[in-house]
């Protein structure tokens, strides 16, 4: 592994930018763990922590058996940062204007639930999310060997935004004992296993797919905003969910459509990461 570390290419764009990426990211990262945990006991800060800390701890161990840390380490370094930081900020300020708005258009209290979550939330959270995205693939476009290397990135950056957010709903969680946190444990870690990941993995696998194999300008841009597209999707119809499964079975239907997604995008992600070079990569 150190051999095959050392022998890389390097990109003098995709260092620069992973550096800046990790600058604006760690004061965000502080601020946003600050506001989480204020007032919260240091039992309860620790528990709330370390939940979404295993979950993000058992995704990168398993994309750092698959992708083998490239395009570098300073990438996932960058990536997984941006999520936590940039990118959660980003949405944190984003979501709160937007929600403000249309709060005030009039619309019922319902309805507001509905727009909030369904359609606003998601176009918010996955531009700060793929902001990050955009610029990493952009500059590692030299040293990308395959497009499911650019969906590792875009999952990095998920998983950093799940690790972050998840910290204030364990918190909150927390206010009904262990069993609010296991109950909201199950639904974001088990049931609903890295969704912002595959979300924005499918806008990172998007990008590089077009840095790497399209024949023109237009196509390029053209399959990166169907990536967003998809990603805005599989947000909304997770958030969705939320309001069409039956209160009384709510966890089986949310479990039986969303760890079904978990496991397909997954399995799509290792085979694009382990074909062979000779034939037509995924």
């Amino acid at each position: 592994m150190t051999d095959e570390l050392s022998t890389r290419p390097r990109s003098w764009a995709l260092i620069v930018c992973s550096a800046v990426l990790i600058a604006l990211s760690i004061p965000a990262a502080i601020y946003e763990f600050r506001n989480a945990l204020a007032g919260t006991s240091s039992s309860d800060a620790w528990l709330a922590v370390g939940a979404s800390t295993l979950s993000a701890v058992v995704g990168l161990v398993f994309l750092g058996v698959w992708a083998r840390m490239k395009p570098s380490v300073l990438a996932w370094l960058a990536a997984f940062g941006w999520g936590t930081g940039g990118a959660l900020i980003f949405a944190g300020f984003g979501n709160g204007f937007v929600d403000f708005a249309v709060e005030e258009s009039g619309l019922g209290d319902s309805a507001v639930d509905f727009a909030t979550s369904v359609l606003t939330g998601p176009v918010v959270e996955e531009t700060g999310k793929g902001l990050g995205v955009l610029a990493l693939i952009l500059a590692a476009r030299k040293v990308l060997e395959r497009p499911a290397q650019g969906g590792v990135l875009g999952a990095l950056v998920g998983m950093g935004f799940a690790w972050g957010e998840d910290v204030g709903y364990y918190v909150s969680a927390l206010e009904d004992g262990m069993s609010g946190l296991w109950e909201s444990f199950l639904v974001r870690a088990i049931l609903g296993a890295y969704a912002h990941a595959i979300f924005t993995g499918v806008f990172g696998y998007a990008l590089a797919w077009a840095v790497l194999r399209a024949n023109s300008a237009m196509r390029a841009v053209l399959i990166g905003a169907l990536g967003f597209v998809g990603a805005l999707a599989l947000h909304a119809q997770a958030n969705g969910l939320g309001f069409v499964a039956p209160e009384d079975s709510w966890n089986l239907t949310y479990g039986a459509i969303e760890i079904p997604v978990f496991v397909v995008s997954a399995a799509l992600l290792v085979w694009g990461l382990r074909r062979r070079q000779a034939t037509l990569e995924a």
